[in-house]
C-alpha cells in the first residue's frame, strides 16, 4: 500500500498516529490525506494533506434548496454543487522509485 485517503481529517489524524506506531515514514513510505481540513491540520506533524471544502457555503445551498421545495409543496430531487480544493502539505509526497520484484 502506498496511500490511504480518509474520509475525514480526524480520522486521517488517526491514520497518522497509527502510521507512525507502525514504524511507517510518513510520507516516505506511506501517504496520508483527509477530507474537510480540520482546524489544526496543518499543525500535524507531519502536516496533513487535505481536501478543502467550504462547508458553510454547502449549507446555505442546501438551505436555499430545501426553502424551494417547501414553497413549492413538494420536494424533488435537486443537485447542489460545490467546489473543492486540494491542500497539498507534509503527509503526501509523490512515490519513491521502487524496485519491481521478479515474479517466479
Amino acid at each position: 500500500m502506498d496511500a490511504v485517503f480518509f474520509c475525514n481529517d480526524d480520522l486521517a489524524q488517526g491514520g497518522l498516529l497509527a502510521a507512525q506506531r507502525l514504524g511507517l515514514a510518513v510520507p516516505q513510505r506511506l501517504a496520508v490525506a483527509g477530507f474537510n481540513d480540520l482546524a489544526g491540520s496543518d499543525q500535524m506533524v507531519p502536516a496533513l494533506t487535505t481536501v478543502s471544502i467550504n462547508p458553510q457555503r454547502m449549507g446555505q445551498q442546501a438551505a436555499q434548496l430545501l426553502f424551494k421545495q417547501i414553497n413549492a409543496g413538494r420536494a424533488e430531487p435537486g443537485a447542489v454543487r460545490t467546489t473543492a480544493r486540494l491542500v497539498v502539505r507534509g503527509s503526501t509526497a509523490a512515490p519513491a522509485v521502487r524496485q519491481r520484484r521478479a515474479v517466479s
